[in-house]
């Protein structure tokens, strides 16, 4: 066959149309031969090939016939059916309260994982024996959400959630499949393969109009199909299972009519203003067109309601334009109503043949609209043919139907990645209470997806090829917030001071939930921060325990819980680099602290002692072996906080003291010893003598202050 030759076939639900295309040297098409055939049986439903061998039959008797006139016949060019098409609406959200979407390819990850959602809701909506794959032949995005409220763009938004809805259009992969194998039955080998919604569009709507809002219905006879343009692109697809056919059957009804008869009639009111028909009883009729019109405007209402109603579900308003085609399109009444339901002037909606195609070279008698699709067939296979790519995504091969530019995305979700879990989730955040302000602390980014393809990185939105080698890896998930006292309050102060020449460090001093913590201390969710700086004389004196006592004043203690008030005469000065200040005054870096007393006596526990009357220690003062001794113990043991005091330990106001008693027992002679060492020894013949005040003792002899004690070695006779 000559290469300029094209061989177009569109197998649809009743017939199936071959055509003969000549492209001429100006690129411009001609209908050089067609050929029109029904099916025997019901082998077609729903776009889908059910019977393959029949199909095959009618193919190849096409074929043939049309070798007659062109010579052998190898290749052809075909469609997919629009009306196996699946339209289902998706939606992804994502929490922004804590970090906003900032780059574009945040939301086309999001409008994927949206299309996923989608698939998913098809798979919900199939039936369970269904083992049908499905390929997303094309989204459009419908709405952009902020917090529940349409936006046109959330990028850089502050709020709570973000989501987007789409629609996507899924095509099942045994379509395609089923057709190619018809057609290798019928001797035949694809030569380019389209969608026969994109068919019709690529010879009425070229890419210059596609930024218009146009609506193309291909109204057959078992379906309606449905594509729409927009910024550019074809954005949706979808199929209503009323058409043509919906009319024929109201006049068999009406009219008695057997179901070819009333198809001949209803082709007849297109031109005709008066038809004449033979009913089942074989009573011959002619009507009036406006009376057929009359009976059988229920059904195009019908027809018109479903097809307008589709349009605004996958539009979700009214198009600019609507474009008609198919034989069903011819049917009286309808465009008018379809305009009428749509709110659109009428000549908004038309009826276009294949004259209105630019690119077409009219040659044959045949212009009505039922050829468009064959045409364009042909003309969008050899034109804008769609292709199977093969890609390898983590080592798994996968095929995807090319009808739209492809991306990683599109692979990824043929892949079967759960693009909701694609990128790292933002850490959890803290909310702290600081200094009475409430205060959101972010947890970490999570990280995007690592994407490979064929050596080099790469993103969501790249293109992908024939043969590309895809590799990817979730991103990871950001740290949850963690922040020190110190960094929650962002002012950490750190100044010296030198108190009576020493130099102190004064720094920023925390507190949560009411306990005194370090600045490096970690928060929790919901805790309650308080930070100070020590900025006064006094502040400084709490925060290092020094504890200055006011002249002339009284201050009370407490021992065994018991209160008692001790009197002080003394009279301290505080001095600030040389001057004297109050305890109130603020302090800055470098300055010099020092105290000063009029009298160095302090309050100590020998005073105490001296109000409750009590000695601290028993003692014992005796001469032994002609050496002064003396010798104490404790009658009362004090103590502070777990700490034992001696009687010049320095007491301070609100003290707390406990108190010890100890057993008194009377001194010795032999106490005598922890005291004194004895180094006499006895000679030949000698005895010890113990003497208390001349008279004999013994060591366990009581003795007294006073007492003169003896212990020696003598002959007795």
């Amino acid at each position: 066959m000559d290469k300029n030759l094209l061989f177009a076939l569109d197998i649809g639900t009743r017939s199936v149309v071959g055509m003969i295309l000549k492209q001429h040297s100006d690129g411009k098409y001609e209908v050089l031969h067609m050929k029109v055939m029904e099916h025997e049986e019901r082998s077609m439903l729903d776009g889908q090939i059910h019977h393959i061998p029949a199909v095959a039959k009618v193919i190849k008797k096409i074929k043939e016939q049309l070798e007659m006139e062109t010579g052998p016949l190898q290749k052809v060019c075909v469609a997919a059916a629009g009306r196996a098409l699946k339209t289902v609406k998706g939606r992804s959200e994502r929490d922004i309260s804590t970090v906003a979407v900032s780059m574009q390819e945040e939301v086309i990850h999001m409008e994927l994982a949206a299309v996923q959602h989608a698939q998913f809701q098809l798979a919900s909506m199939l039936d369970e024996k269904s083992n049908h794959i499905y390929d997303c032949v094309g989204y459009s995005v419908l709405h952009y959400y902020l917090d529940d409220q349409e936006i046109g763009s959330f990028i850089g938004q502050q709020g709570l959630t973000a989501s987007v809805e789409v629609i996507a259009t899924f095509l099942p992969r045994v379509v395609v499949e089923s057709l190619i194998r018809a057609l290798r039955e019928a001797d035949l080998e694809m030569e380019a393969l389209t969608l026969e919604p994109i068919a019709a569009i690529n010879v009425l709507i070229p890419q210059s109009m596609r930024k218009l809002n146009v609506a193309l219905v291909d109204i057959g006879a078992g379906t309606s199909d449905i594509a729409l343009t927009a910024e550019g692109t074809v954005v949706a697809y979808g199929m209503v299972p009323v058409a043509g056919d919906e009319i024929t059957e109201a006049i068999s009804s009406e009219f008695l009519l057997d179901f070819p008869v009333a198809e001949e009639m209803k082709r007849s009111l297109y031109k005709n203003d008066f038809v004449e028909y033979t009913d089942i009883l074989g009573f011959s009729s002619k009507k009036p067109k406006f009376e057929v019109l009359e009976k059988i405007h229920p059904a195009i209402d019908n027809l018109a309601e479903k097809i307008t109603k589709e349009i605004l579900h996958l539009n979700a308003k009214p198009p600019q334009a609507v474009m008609l085609v198919g034989g069903g399109s011819m049917t009286p009444g309808l465009r008018e109503k379809i305009a009428e339901k749509l709110n659109l002037p009428t000549e908004r909606a038309a009826i276009r043949g294949i004259d209105a195609i630019t690119s077409l070279t009219s040659s044959i008698e045949q212009t009505g609209p039922e050829f468009v699709t064959p045409v364009g067939i042909g003309i969008a296979a050899r034109e804008n043919p769609v292709k199977y790519v093969t890609v390898i995504v983590n080592e798994k091969t996968i095929r995807l139907f090319e009808v739209k530019k492809l991306t990683i995305g599109d692979a990824l979700i043929a892949g079967g990645a759960d693009l909701s879990k694609l990128y790292g989730r933002p850490g959890m955040g803290l909310m702290i209470k600081v200094n009475g302000e409430v205060k959101m602390f972010k947890g970490g980014l999570g990280t995007p997806p690592q994407i490979i393809m064929s050596g080099k990185e790469a993103s969501l939105s790249h293109e992908i090829f024939d043969g590309a080698v895809i590799s990817y890896k979730a991103g990871i998930n950001g740290a949850n917030a963690s922040i020190a006292t110190k960094e929650a309050v962002q002012e950490h102060l750190i100044k010296t001071i030198v108190i009576d020449g020493e130099p102190t460090t004064i720094e920023t001093q925390y507190y949560v939930n009411h306990q005194s913590v370090t600045p490096e201390t970690l928060l929790n969710d919901r805790d309650e921060l308080i930070s100070y700086f020590p900025g006064t004389i006094e502040e400084i004196l709490e925060l290092k325990g020094l504890h200055l006592i006011d002249n002339n004043s009284s201050f009370s203690i407490k021992v065994d819980g018991k209160p008692i008030l001790l009197s002080s005469s003394i009279n301290n000065s505080t001095y600030l680099n040389g001057c004297v200040m109050d305890r109130g005054s603020n302090w800055n870096d470098g300055d010099h602290l020092t105290f000063e007393a009029d009298k160095d006596k302090k309050v100590t526990l020998k005073d105490l002692l001296d109000v409750l009357q009590l000695n601290l220690l028993q003692s014992c003062s005796v001469t032994f072996n002609n050496e002064e001794v003396s010798m104490t113990r404790s009658l009362f043991k004090f103590y502070r906080n777990g700490e034992s005091l001696m009687e010049d330990s320095v007491l301070y106001p609100n003290d707390e003291l406990n108190m010890e008693k100890t057993k008194q027992q009377p001194f010795i002679f032999q106490d005598i010893f922890t005291k004194v060492d004895i180094t006499i020894s006895p000679r030949p013949g000698e005895t010890l003598v113990i003497l208390k005040n001349k008279e004999k003792a013994g060591f366990q002899t009581e003795i007294e202050t006073g007492d003169v004690l003896e212990l020696k070695f003598e002959v007795l006779i």
